[in-house]
Formats: C-alpha cells, structure tokens, sequence
C-alpha cells in the first residue's frame, strides 16, 4: 500500500468528527516515522520528502474530495450522521483506556472537567463570521486544533471544531477553495502547531505516555457528551432516533474493527 492511498484513507478519517486521523496513522504503520521525519527534517531532508510528500497529497487531496459529502450529510441527515460519528468516538475508548494506570484517573476527570466547562458555553451555537481581526485569531486556533488532532492518537480535530462552531465553515471553505480569510490563518495556525506539538507529543509520549493517554481519554468522554447534547439540540422524529442508534452501532462496530487491525504487527 503506498504512502498516498495511506494518506488518503487518513484524510477521509479527519474530516469526520469521531475518528481520529493519527489513530488511522498508527493503523496503518506510518505514524511513528511520519513523526520522527518531522522531528528530523532537517537532517534527513530527502529522505523526509520522499516519505512525507506523497502522505501529505493524499491527505489533502482526500479532505478536498470529500469536504463536500460530509458537509451534505450533516445538512440532510444530521442526527443520524452525528449519532455515526459519536459511536466512531465510542468505539475507540477501550484502546485508550487499556493504556492508563489507576495512578492516572484524576487526569481523565480534569480533562473532562476543563474541556467540557470550555466547550459546553459554545455547544450549540456555529460561530458567525465577523469579518474582522477576530475571524483571523478563531480561524488560528482552529487551526491549532487541527494540528492537536493530527498529532495526538484519539483526539478528533473535527470534534474539536464542531464543538467550537467552526466545523461547518472550514469544510465549506475547503470545499470550495475559495475563501482565503478562512483557508489562511487555519492552515498557518495548522502548521504553527504542527511544528510545535509535534516536539510536545513526542516528548510526553517518551516523559510521560500514561499520563497522555488520560487527557485524551478525558477529552474524549466529554467529546461524546457534548456531541449528544449538540445531537439532540434538534426535533427528532422516532424512525430518525432508530436509524441513528443503528449507524451509532455501526460506527462502534468500524471504530473496534479498526482498532483490532491496529493490534496486528504491521
């Protein structure tokens, strides 16, 4: 399998909220030398390129594709698209949480604590675009957070945005390819922190890996709480409630089959 279909099936993973990108990453055997490229681009420049670029064109020629789709079925079929993306999160937690100590459970309940607190004011709400200086610094950090969920296993940047209420206009945005006040400061923010986490996660993972994986967990309890709420923010009639509970399954179902590869030697 070559880096750029790898790339592509990343991608996809990223713009759904649920699944995370570095976790497919790992699936996949091209997240540990995707980091260590990073961390030593500089000495290895070749060799990184070869490696990186034909990853980084599937990555982003997969989001460019199917931008659009998600944005469709998130319009036309929202609870039962959101109810898929929430089992995706589900299904991932034993993974995460097979790899934390009992030491480290006061972690996982401060993580949910703070992000919960920081998200739940804005959990209903699509941030509306002002156009000003501020579109500049909320389009930034998301950017940050796209980084966050490109580099840390578990953590779903696009969760991260839709909790934020930027989700559906960078897709848009994407997908369109047209809007540079929003394309701009995203995909600055996204390298800034690209560059940075990359050198914390890595570090953390060599310091501290326990302690890591219960902040993601944290995150990721209070990621499936807060996308309930913002599911059920709409009316639902009850064949929509039945429908969305089976794709709910069906996404538990594909995020433990993807997690079972993930155990197999690569």
């Amino acid at each position: 399998m070559s880096n750029f279909f790898k790339g592509f099936i990343i991608g996809i993973g990223k713009i759904i909220p649920g699944v995370s990108g570095a976790l497919l990453a790992i699936t996949m055997g091209v997240y540990d030398k995707s980091l260590d490229y990073i961390l030593n681009f500089k000495k290895n420049k070749k060799e990184s390129i070869i490696y990186l670029f034909p990853l980084v064109i599937g990555i982003v020629l997969s989001i460019v594709v199917f931008s659009n789709i998600i944005s469709y079925l998130l319009s036309e079929f929202y609870f039962i698209t959101m109810l898929f993306f929430i089992g995706l999160i589900i299904g991932g937690i034993p993974s995460v949480s097979c790899m934390i100590k009992r030491k480290h459970y006061f972690i996982v309940v401060i993580s949910f604590i703070i992000f919960f607190l920081i998200s739940i004011s804005n959990i209903n709400n699509i941030y509306i675009v002002k156009n000003n200086i501020f579109d500049l610094f909320i389009f930034f950090i998301s950017g940050l957070l796209e980084a966050v969920g490109t580099v840390v296993p578990g953590i779903s940047s696009t969760a991260l945005l839709m909790i934020m209420g930027t989700y559906d206009i960078i897709i848009g945005a994407i997908g369109s390819l047209n809007d540079f006040s929003i394309l701009f400061p995203f995909t600055i923010g996204f390298i800034f922190g690209l560059l940075i986490i990359v050198k914390i996660i890595n570090f953390l993972f060599i310091k501290c890996k326990n302690g890591l994986y219960a902040f993601i967990l944290g995150v990721l309890v209070s990621s499936i709480v807060l996308l309930v709420i913002k599911s059920f923010s709409r009316s639902i009639d009850i064949v929509g409630f039945i429908v969305g509970l089976l794709f709910m399954f069906i996404g538990i179902f594909l995020s433990n089959y993807m997690e079972e590869k993930n155990k197999k030697p690569f």
